[in-house]
């Protein structure tokens, strides 16, 4: 399924016969070869014949790209789907080896065959990072348990909406959740309605842990967050401040180190004592 497609802009000429068939059909469908020949011909004033688009129709029909029903066509949802999951791998690549490249100079950053230590300029960029790790390895596997034990639970507060989808797309791939939280707060007792609402394990803990923990397939991951910026997250919780946990906690610039290490044996054992907190 590899042609040159560009994502149709306004007033741009679409390169080919299919991408002005897809352009077509992103405003407006299901539409019958014909319609789709006429509304090329009066938006884009191209000159092929009706053969020559009703071939491309065709042709997109086979590679999957369009459904045609009763003899109109539309674009096909399951390729929608596959161009995310893959434009989601590009950007998490990109946007990785970019966190990595910037931090070489400034911040602590270590490669080794099993171990990456990466060091992130503050909450919001550590996150985005560790998503998109996540979401890269897990999409391209199938019911792995992904257990994390974190000190203070602020995720659902500001992406409510992308969680809930992030964690339903994941859970469609038979992947299951085992979250324990050391925090109290009201806050954080939302969260954890949140997600044993959506089918994510979460357990509040008495006991604090030294640093954040996430372990998925063969990783176990250590989140070094400051005991200052520990010490902030629990007060805006406690307090409801929002906003102060924003621009106070998330968005300041700090070092959050994180430790990427590719071990089974470890994080098969990780894993089981984050486990065995729920069986008490």
């Amino acid at each position: 399924m590899v042609f040159n497609l560009i994502i149709p802009e306004i007033n741009s000429r679409p390169k080919n016969t299919k991408d002005a068939i897809i352009s077509i059909l992103s405003i407006e469908w299901p539409l019958s070869a014909r319609k789709i020949f006429y509304e090329i011909k009066r938006q884009y004033r191209y000159s092929h014949t009706y053969q020559s688009v009703y071939k491309s129709l065709k042709e997109l029909v086979e590679k999957n790209v369009l459904r045609e029903k009763d003899g109109k066509y539309e674009i096909n949802i399951s390729w929608i789907k596959t161009l995310q999951s893959f434009t989601d791998i590009v950007e998490t690549n990109y946007y990785a080896q970019k966190r990595i490249n910037e931090f070489s100079g400034l911040k602590e950053s270590r490669h080794g065959e099993d171990m990456i230590i990466l060091s992130f300029n503050s909450l919001f960029d550590t996150e985005k990072y560790l998503y998109y790790f996540m979401k890269t390895e897990l999409l391209n596997k199938k019911n792995e348990l992904i257990c994390l034990a974190f000190n203070n639970e602020w995720r659902p507060i500001f992406y409510l909406r992308s969680e809930y989808n992030y964690y339903n797309r994941l859970k469609s791939r038979g992947h299951k959740f085992y979250f324990l939280c050391s925090g109290k707060s009201y806050l954080e007792k939302l969260s954890e309605r949140f997600y044993n609402s959506i089918g994510v394990n979460f357990k509040i803990v008495s006991n604090q842990f030294p640093n954040d923990i996430l372990v998925f397939s063969d990783y176990f991951i250590q989140i070094f967050i400051p005991e200052k910026l520990k010490k902030d997250i629990k007060t805006y919780l406690k307090k409801r401040e929002i906003l102060g946990l924003l621009k106070n906690v998330l968005e300041k610039k700090s070092s959050i180190k994180v430790i990427i290490t590719k071990d089974k044996s470890l994080a098969n054992e990780m894993r089981k004592n984050i486990l065995d907190k729920f069986k008490e």
